[in-house]
């Protein structure tokens, strides 16, 4: 998800960025108008909840005031740009020697980029164009249960069960619960002694994940899943070979997992030689 957020930034940089090009070539205000066209996509795009979605939408007249003012907000972003490139371009002489149509296809191609890298659906209940409350969205569930039901359904699956059916029940629960407090069911289950292999794995998944362990940093959330995992060596297998490929996506983690010696002294007693050659390597990336 974090990944996803930096790059729909970079984005959306990209469409500011168009104006402001139009701005510092001193192209004429006639090219607001195509400019706003994009933006508003854009928005539709990346927004539909703000949009209307049928013609009894368009029919109140509050969507109607809602839609104009939406509008408008993103012509004045794309004057804003037009402005503060022709400052710019004014005040240090600037005025690049690209083809006329350069400034508006970087932000065109802002639009399918957007697209690609984020799912509207995914991330917002589709209630339609609603500028008020909504009497019929769906309540929400108290996180404490959904929390329970969670590690109900993990514990249910089988010992044996793969680390991609692992990680899609995780995406899944990350959707409605914290972190934070998936972290904590999983790591009181573990703690209680009373957990199958399933939670522990689960726990090793969750902490080893980039985006998680990148938002929980300064938490050492990969060294309590390296602790949860004991001396068994499929569990360690699985701490290692994903830790070591989250330290080279994350290599500022390190701080937060074992210390290499840890790591080194469980490859030292593991009685598998494939997850001690995994251990080895980790132990090769930790301080």
């Amino acid at each position: 998800m974090h990944n996803r957020l930096r790059l729909l930034r970079l984005i959306t940089a990209l469409l500011y960025s168009g104006p402001l090009l139009a701005g510092l070539m001193g192209q004429g205000w006639a090219m607001v108008a195509a400019f706003a066209c994009v933006f508003v996509i854009f928005s539709v795009v990346l927004h539909p909840e703000h949009w209307p979605r049928s013609s009894d939408d368009m029919a109140r007249s509050e969507a109607a005031v809602a839609l104009l003012s939406l509008v408008a907000t993103q012509v004045l972003l794309v004057i804003a740009g037009f402005a503060v490139g022709r400052g710019i371009g004014g005040v240090l002489a600037l005025k690049p020697a690209l083809p006329a149509y350069a400034p508006l296809a970087l932000s065109a191609v802002a639009v399918p980029l957007a697209r690609l890298v984020w799912n509207p659906a995914a991330t917002v209940d589709p209630v339609g164009f609603a500028p008020g409350p909504q009497p019929d969205a769906p309540r929400e569930v108290d996180p404490p249960a959904q929390a329970c039901a969670f590690l109900d359904g993990v514990s249910r699956l089988p010992e044996d069960v793969a680390e991609d059916i692992l990680q899609s029940h995780l995406t899944a629960v990350s959707t409605h619960l914290d972190p934070v407090l998936i972290r904590q069911t999983l790591a009181e289950a573990v703690a209680s002694g009373t957990a199958g292999p399933a939670p522990v794995k689960a726990l090793i998944v969750h902490a080893t994940d980039p985006a998680v362990s990148d938002l929980m940093a300064g938490s050492a959330y990969p060294a309590q899943a390296f602790a949860a995992a004991g001396q068994d060596d499929d569990l360690l297998g699985l701490f290692a070979r994903r830790c070591t490929l989250m330290l080279e996506d994350e290599p500022d983690l390190a701080a937060d997992c074992p210390s290499g010696a840890q790591v080194a002294m469980a490859a030292s007693a593991s009685q598998d030689p494939a997850t001690a050659a995994e251990l080895h390597r980790l132990a090769g990336l930790l301080p």
